[in-house]
C-alpha cells in the first residue's frame, strides 16, 4: 500500500493511468468500474531464459507473481540442461536481446550520480521523468524542436558499450530521444502495457535498468501469451522487429520493489531517416540535435 506521504503528492495521471495519489479518485474508481485492466484469463505464461534468449511455457507463474518468484524461475532456468529445457515447451521472440551485467558496479553509480543532477518532473503512472528529446504530437504526427537541445554527455559511453557488447545488433545507434524514467513502489509506479509509438522512433528501443531489479512482462494477444523477462539492475534491454512491433510491453506496479530508474533511448523511424520523407521537414535537424551533447554541471 503506499504511504500518506505519496498519497498526498501532486499527480499527473490521465486517461487510464493511475498512482498512489490518485488511486481513490472518482475517474480511477470509474475505471475500475469499468473493468478497464486487462484479463489475462486463457493466456499462457512464460518466462524468458537470458542463457539462450528463449522463453518457457511456466503454469505456475501469473500476473500476480512477485519478482522474487519469476527471478527463481528464470536462475532455474538458467542452471538446467539442454536435455531438461527440450522437454519444456518454449519459443524465440525475435528481437528481445537482453545485455546481462552492461555496467559495473561503480559505472552504475556514476551514471546515477550524473542522472541526477538534473531535476526531475512528475510523469503519469507514479513516476518521475528527465527527457532528452522532442516534443511530439502522435495523434496530429507533428514535431516541435525547439526543446531538443541534445542528450547528456554520459550517453557517448552507453552508446559505445552498446556497439562493444552486443555483436552488431545495437551499432551506429543514433539517439533520437533519451528519457530517464524513475519509479517508486510507494508511488504504485507502473507502465501500462503498450506499444512505442512506430510513427517516429524506429526499430531498435534500449531500456537500461538501474538500482533496483524488477520485470518487464510482453503480452501478445493474438496468441495469448504473456513473457515475464527479470532484469537485474545494470541489465540493458533491446526490443526490435517482433519483440518490437508484435508485442506489448509494461511493467506492473507490484514488479517495482525499490527505487528504479530506467535509462530509455529511441532512434529515429525510417521516414525522418536519411532519404526519407520527413528527414528534410524534421529527420535532418533532429538527427543533428542528437548529435550535440549536454555537460554534466
Amino acid at each position: 500500500m503506499a504511504d500518506s506521504f505519496a498519497s498526498s503528492l501532486p499527480c499527473a495521471c490521465k486517461g487510464i493511468r493511475f498512482c498512489a495519489s490518485c488511486l481513490d479518485s472518482e475517474r480511477v474508481k470509474k475505471l475500475n468500474s469499468e473493468n478497464v485492466n486487462h484479463n489475462f484469463d486463457g493466456y499462457q505464461t512464460y518466462v524468458f531464459n537470458p542463457a539462450n534468449q528463449r522463453c518457457y511455457l511456466t503454469p505456475n507463474i501469473s500476473t500476480n507473481s512477485s519478482v522474487t518468484d519469476i527471478q527463481k524461475q528464470s536462475d532455474w532456468l538458467q542452471q538446467q540442461s539442454s536435455d531438461v529445457l527440450s522437454n519444456i515447451e518454449s519459443f524465440q521472440i525475435n528481437g528481445l536481446l537482453i545485455l546481462e551485467n552492461f555496467l559495473n558496479e561503480n559505472e552504475e553509480d556514476k551514471l546515477v550520480k550524473e542522472i541526477e543532477i538534473t531535476p526531475w518532473v512528475l510523469s503519469q503512472s507514479g513516476r518521475r521523468k528527465q527527457d532528452y528529446g522532442p516534443k511530439v504530437n502522435f495523434k496530429h504526427k507533428k514535431v516541435k524542436c525547439d526543446r531538443f537541445i541534445g542528450v547528456p554527455e554520459y550517453a557517448d559511453e552507453l552508446l559505445k558499450k552498446m556497439n562493444e557488447k552486443s555483436n552488431g545488433i545495437l551499432d551506429s545507434y543514433q539517439p533520437f530521444e533519451l528519457c530517464n524514467l524513475e519509479y517508486e513502489p510507494s508511488r504504485l509506479s507502473a507502465i501500462e502495457l503498450h506499444q512505442d509509438d512506430m510513427w517516429i522512433w524506429g526499430n531498435r528501443l534500449i531500456s537500461l535498468n538501474l538500482l533496483s531489479d524488477s520485470v518487464m512482462t510482453y503480452e501478445n494477444s493474438e496468441i495469448k501469451k504473456i513473457v515475464f523477462v527479470f532484469m537485474q539492475r545494470r541489465y540493458l534491454l533491446s526490443m526490435f522487429d517482433d519483440a518490437r512491433y508484435k508485442w506489448k510491453h509494461g511493467i506492473f506496479s507490484h514488479h517495482i520493489i525499490n527505487r528504479r530508474i530506467a535509462l530509455t533511448m529511441r532512434e529515429p523511424a525510417k521516414a525522418f531517416q536519411l532519404g526519407g520523407e520527413l528527414y528534410e521537414k524534421y529527420g535532418k535537424e533532429l538527427i543533428e540535435r542528437g548529435n550535440i551533447r549536454i555537460p554534466i554541471l
